[in-house]
């Protein structure tokens, strides 16, 4: 039995020959073999060359990624800075005359911020299965357009149930982004660089926070016939709507698919990929690797920090403005003074990209240090006098590190899970526990102690607190497990193209698979 595998793992490294020190060069038996019931698509394109002897280069290499960055980093990076300006709009309208026209009281105001995450978690399973089953870049455009139609629809919106309506929609469509972007992530870069493409469509977040304050600003000191958050409403939803034209037509549905690539340019885009071992698509939906994740403590660990990361990140989405307000601003210095948040939040995310994939294994080391300062601004904010206005604005700025550790997450998915139903199953539990937290976090800001929400404030600091012990428990447990693999088969090339990469098994499966921690 023993010799049988060392017989099979000598013929796996043998697919991949390295001549002189930067060509790969692909075998033939990869191209010809018989295909696998529930083998990665990839495959079927693969062996559609008539090169069945492929090498590359890695000069060529990286001229395939740098032109993969050119077309999608824009695409994904607008995409996301959207969807944090369409789900964010509700912040600046709060302060520019929605709840006075929509006739909110008490709670209901946290309740429309809240039921947007219903959509959205009602839409994570239906996305874990149809990602699968329908080209990526058109569904994407589809539901971009989608969610722009509600933003402009809410205009019309005159009470609580018409405004929570078009969330709820909004929230559903909008719910396609983040598992998407996942799998395009895993799908078109290397493990080394998953970190920093993570940060840079994420970096959305800020770019349409700053847009989106800069565009309330103006509209706030405009007058027309209708009331400002209309006009921003306006604005929001007819670029999305046009923004999803684009997307239409220049997001590809695989990259294989990639229209400004040459054939030989998609077989390189498709093969220094595989090294990641974690596939690329499937159409074949397995169960099996859905319900694994199911025991599985990383993806639980996972889960627990989207929830818990997501209590003070939705708080601070839905709640910023009344906050500043609530530290003795008016509406418009409110809209003013949250601008540098936007380029704290930038740089840090930008930093922690390049520290995560130029540093081997330290995105578990970047979620502690990035809980650290929000931890210290919450802590200020909570026990500084409101009389100290500048302390406490200062403390409510450094808590925009805070959505590193979502970030850093999202990227270690798209490295550490192999096979594609395990992968998209993971995913849909991240954001369901991301729509969970989101849901919880208003419901911690109570209407009754505004201006200064002290449970709000309560939740950021225990939260912080469990992120930093989570990341030493996720750490802990990644070098764990890649010791013992290590022990029981021995150490492996973890970038060496195996054989196996493309029959769309699980990393449980995969014993020469290592974990990035």
């Amino acid at each position: 039995m023993a010799s049988d595998k060392n017989a099979i793992n000598s013929a796996h490294h043998d697919e991949l020959v390295v001549e002189p020190s930067d060509v790969h060069r692909i075998g033939e038996d990869l191209f010809t073999k018989k295909l696998h019931k529930h083998h990665d698509d990839a495959l079927d394109f693969l062996q559609t060359t008539e090169d069945q002897n492929f090498a590359y280069t890695d000069q060529e290499a990286r001229s395939v990624r740098w032109k993969i960055d050119l077309m999608l980093m824009p695409l994904l990076l607008g995409t996301y800075t959207l969807n944090f300006l369409d789900k964010g709009i509700l912040s600046n309208a709060s302060v520019f005359g929605l709840k006075d026209d929509t006739h909110l009281v008490g709670q209901q105001y946290s309740w429309v911020a809240s039921i947007f995450y219903f959509g959205y978690m009602l839409g994570q399973p239906v996305n874990a299965y149809l990602l699968h089953k329908v080209p990526m870049g058109k569904w994407l455009a589809g539901n971009v357009f989608g969610w722009g139609a509600c933003i402009l629809l809410g205009i019309t919106a005159k009470n609580f149930a018409g405004i929570a309506t078009t969330r709820f929609f909004l929230g559903l469509f909008e719910s396609v982004t983040n598992p998407a972007f996942v799998l395009i992530t895993s799908q078109y870069y290397t493990r080394k660089e998953h970190s920093l493409r993570s940060c840079i469509w994420w970096a959305g977040n800020s770019v349409g926070s700053f847009f989106g304050d800069l565009i309330a600003y103006g509209i706030g000191h405009g007058h027309g016939s209708l009331s400002p958050w209309k006009y921003m409403f306006i604005t929001f939803g007819g670029f999305t709507v046009l923004w999803s034209m684009i997307l239409l037509f220049f997001l590809p549905d695989s990259p294989w698919k990639m229209k400004f690539l040459n054939e030989r340019e998609k077989r390189i885009a498709v093969l220094r990929v595989m090294s990641n071992h974690t596939g690329i698509s499937s159409s074949h939906w397995q169960w099996k690797q859905a319900v694994s994740v199911l025991v599985d403590p990383q993806a639980w660990i996972f889960f627990c920090i989207a929830f818990i990361q997501c209590l003070p990140g939705g708080g601070l989405t839905a709640f910023n403005k009344l906050i500043l307000t609530g530290l003795g601003y008016t509406n418009l210095e409110a809209t003013i003074y949250s601008m540098p948040e936007h380029a704290i939040q930038l740089f840090s995310v930008i930093v922690a990209g390049i520290v995560g994939s130029y540093i081997g294994n330290a995105r578990c080391v970047v979620i502690i240090l990035s809980n650290i300062p929000p931890l210290v601004g919450s802590l200020i904010v909570y026990y500084v006098p409101a009389s100290d206005k500048l302390t406490r604005l200062a403390g409510v700025y450094i808590l925009f590190t805070n959505t590193i550790s979502y970030i850093m997450v999202l990227s270690l998915v798209a490295s550490n899970f192999a096979g594609m139903s395990r992968k998209t199953a993971v995913s849909a539990g991240i954001f369901l526990a991301y729509s969970a937290g989101n849901l919880v976090a208003p419901q911690l800001f109570i209407d009754s102690e505004a201006p200064l929400y002290p449970t709000g404030f309560r939740g950021m600091i225990a939260s912080f607190v469990a992120l930093i012990v989570l990341a030493f428990i996720l750490m802990t447990y990644l070098i764990l497990q890649n010791k013992r693999r290590d022990k029981k088969y021995g150490k492996v090339d973890p970038n060496a193209i195996q054989e196996d990469d493309f029959l769309d098994l699980t990393d449980k499966e995969l014993h020469y698979f290592r974990y990035a921690w």
